[in-house]
């Protein structure tokens, strides 16, 4: 089974904390509300150089076990 969530993303991949970011949706914040995800992109949007948005991804739900964090 899959989910729709909503994470914040930049040319760069998906933002995982400020000005760090990653290829793997799995392992960045993710938002199961897209008005919650632009206000918190609109908190942080001062401190990052890259642009980025809110983006819609589908993920599996629940989440698999044993993801490695970089």
């Amino acid at each position: 089974m899959d989910r729709f969530l909503y994470a914040i993303e930049s040319s760069k991949g998906y933002l995982c904390d400020i000005e760090e970011y990653t290829e793997n949706i799995l392992t960045a914040p993710t938002f199961a509300d897209y008005d919650y995800a632009v206000k918190r992109l609109t908190q942080i949007s001062g401190c990052l150089q890259e642009e980025c948005w809110v983006t819609v991804a589908q993920v599996p739900f629940p989440h698999p076990v044993g993801i490695k964090v970089a």
